[in-house]
């Protein structure tokens, strides 16, 4: 299959002359673009390319922690070495549109080590599908001759107070009809899921995934879910795992608005001087023109914080946060009022 070699439109990259775009969040790192829109392409024509250009505006070497990539769809390669002021580097990343159809966004989220600003790029694209084998179509085979599009489904964003809605589709490929059923392993949850109670043989349906969020702090952050399958009125040992993040209503926001900063990017846990557990700290700062609030510190079991809800930060004041916990490694989130990304999440190390 020939492969599409898709370049945004992108200028020779001459610091003398052609001005820069602003730099985001303070980040050292300043970029001649911060987004790459690839158009409208063909999914059957494969990988596309590009070549983000940066410079290291400040002056001190700078090296790239990690890059993290919004999807497995998206691979990257970035300089290994520290980059000097004033020097110049490239970010190549390729794009597979695969199982891919419509308006497609994905995040290029940049991490700096000392715990200086980070950078986060986006790539857009407008995929045409193309056509499939019904195993193409349905990849995920269950007994009795049933097939599922996926087992998960990421909502990603879904504004607390509202309500949004998915699908994985059903197929039957047997000579007999099948009763299906679709339940949340836990029913006290904001997921609830229907499914189509019998299908024929090849008739087609739909389980219907529904995230129904209060507006309620307790509605914010991470929500990770698991649905039980059941065919014929057995259990089947396969569960589709699904997931949202509650977020603040942000429609409103305009003019001036808050921008969160997390330094270092991944913190580090030391052992804790009783020998028990761990502990850190980071800093937030507003890196903003207006106030930022943190609307929930969203904390895995048995990790306390004594990051309050309701803390106001105007624009340039910052905060250590100090953390502990019983592992070094973990994942957690913070939910604040801050428009272009009102989810952080924390990956600390040891």
């Amino acid at each position: 299959m020939r492969r599409l070699l898709f370049f945004c439109a992108l200028t020779a990259f001459n610091l003398l002359s052609a001005p820069l775009m602003a730099q985001e969040a303070g980040s050292p790192l300043i970029f001649d673009s911060y987004e790459c829109d690839f158009g409208e392409v063909e999914e059957a024509e494969g990988t596309l390319f590009n070549t983000f250009h940066f410079i290291n505006g400040s002056g001190t070497p700078v090296r790239i922690l990690r890059i993290s990539a919004s999807c497995s769809c998206v691979s990257v390669s970035y300089p290994q070495d520290p980059i000097p002021g004033g020097e110049t580097g490239e970010i190549s990343v390729a794009f597979n549109p695969a199982r891919t159809a419509g308006d497609v966004i994905r995040m290029v989220d940049i991490y700096l080590m000392d715990g200086k600003p980070g950078v986060s790029l986006t790539l857009k694209a407008k995929v045409n599908p193309s056509e499939y084998a019904l195993e193409d179509v349905y990849p995920v085979s269950l007994p009795g001759g049933i097939r599922l599009t996926s087992l998960s489904q990421r909502f990603g964003y879904v504004t607390a107070g509202s309500m949004d809605e998915r699908r994985i589709d059903v197929i039957n490929t047997s000579d007999s009809a099948v009763s299906i059923g679709a339940e949340p392993e836990q029913e006290d949850r904001m997921l609830t899921v229907a499914s189509p109670p019998r299908l024929g043989p090849g008739e087609a349906g739909s389980i219907i995934l529904h995230y129904t969020l209060p507006k309620e702090a307790h509605a914010m952050g991470m929500h990770e879910d698991r649905v039980n399958l059941i065919l014929d009125g057995k259990p089947v040992n396969r569960q589709i795992q699904v997931s949202c993040i509650g977020i603040p209503d942000l429609a409103k926001a305009n003019g001036s608005t808050p921008s969160l900063l997390v330094q270092p990017a991944s913190p580090t846990m030391k052992k804790s001087l009783l020998g028990k557990g761990y502990s850190g700290t980071y800093t937030i700062r507003n890196g903003g023109k207006a106030n930022l609030e943190i609307i929930k510190a969203d904390l895995p079991l048995g990790v306390v914080s004594d990051l309050s809800w309701g803390t106001v930060l105007k624009p340039g004041e910052s905060k250590k946060v100090k953390i502990q916990s019983g592992s070094a490694e973990f994942r957690f989130g913070i939910v604040t009022n801050d428009p272009a990304r009102p989810y952080k999440e924390i990956q600390t190390n040891k």
